[in-house]
């Protein structure tokens, strides 16, 4: 699953929005968060986008990697995940 993301000016100030949302989800919440999203896959709406990005964020911040990557341009999501001793374990679709 992936979009193309291209940066808006007014991406910043969402992305944090959505991030100070996820800060105080636990970790079994946030993991939640973000493999419903791996469920309804990604519909190429820029607002789903900028949520996965704040997931990612948020992902690296706790745990030092994230399931959601972004490489030149690209956003996607490596599958569902949960988390095992403080690592991520991508799970068997």
């Amino acid at each position: 699953m992936e979009h193309l993301y291209f940066r808006k000016e007014s991406d910043d100030k969402i992305i944090s929005d959505y991030k100070k949302k996820l800060e105080v989800q636990t970790m079994e919440e946030l993991v939640n968060s973000y493999n419903r999203q791996v469920k309804c896959g990604i519909v190429g709406v820029h607002m789903q986008a900028l949520l996965l990005i704040a997931l990612r964020q948020e992902f690296k911040e706790r745990l030092k990697e994230s399931p959601v990557y972004l490489l030149n341009h690209i956003l996607g999501l490596v599958g569902p995940i949960e988390v095992v001793d403080g690592h991520i374990r991508i799970l068997e679709n």
